[in-house]
């Protein structure tokens, strides 16, 4: 009964952080959130860049999230293979696929757009395993702490990716957080499956997290 009573409450704070999170972001000025997401995805590129990077994973942003369009167009230009994922809703996983143009995207379940399987390439993640990984999210703290949404799909591709990587012969993709500064809190509430990230990249630059 006490531990149903913790996990109670850890997720009612994880509602709570939630909430405050995307009001404090929704809040951001349309044209601040406009100039901040360029500069991120400048300074996302100038250090795929500096890694020789020939692959990464990011998402199509939604609503408030930082706009990661200039980032995709700049992978494209610069020959990167550019990776989005797509939501299995019924199994809250995902799938993979290389996008080369705008076309190959359509909304998914939750709006969002995503890779239309009839049009993009699927990958099979066993053997194409994104170089970098970039995730969103409503919150993130110094300790490499994430606020998600809920759905738990980053966690169980982490998951996926450690089994993937379990027998240390490659390094694991760095796992890094898109966002503005303004969405740095003092510490997020995690869990132990919550996947952890590497850095953050705001419209500042890039800041790498510190270990737990």
């Amino acid at each position: 009964m006490e531990q149903f009573e913790n996990r109670y409450t850890i997720m009612e704070r994880k509602k709570a952080e939630r909430t405050a999170a995307a009001m404090r972001r929704d809040s951001l000025p349309d044209q601040q959130r406009k100039v901040w997401s360029e500069a991120a995805c400048t300074a996302a590129a100038d250090w795929l860049e500096s890694r020789n990077t020939r692959s990464f994973m990011i998402y199509t942003s939604f609503r408030s999230e930082l706009d990661t369009q200039r980032l995709i167009e700049w992978g494209w230009h610069n020959g990167l293979k550019v990776i989005v994922p797509r939501c299995l809703f019924q199994e809250r996983s995902m799938e993979l696929f290389a996008i080369d143009d705008w076309q190959e995207l359509k909304p998914g379940a939750y709006g969002i757009l995503e890779p239309d399987p009839t049009q993009a390439r699927m990958l099979d993640i066993d053997k194409e395993v994104p170089e970098v990984v970039f995730v969103p999210g409503l919150a993130f703290d110094r300790k490499g702490g994430r606020l998600g949404y809920g759905g738990g799909y980053y966690d169980r591709f982490h998951d996926r990716l450690a089994l993937i990587f379990s027998d240390g012969k490659a390094d694991f993709p760095p796992w890094i957080g898109l966002g503005y500064e303004a969405q740095w809190v003092k510490a997020v509430t995690m869990e132990l499956h919550d996947a952890r990230i590497d850095a953050v990249i705001t419209e500042r630059g890039f800041k790498k997290t510190l270990p737990k």
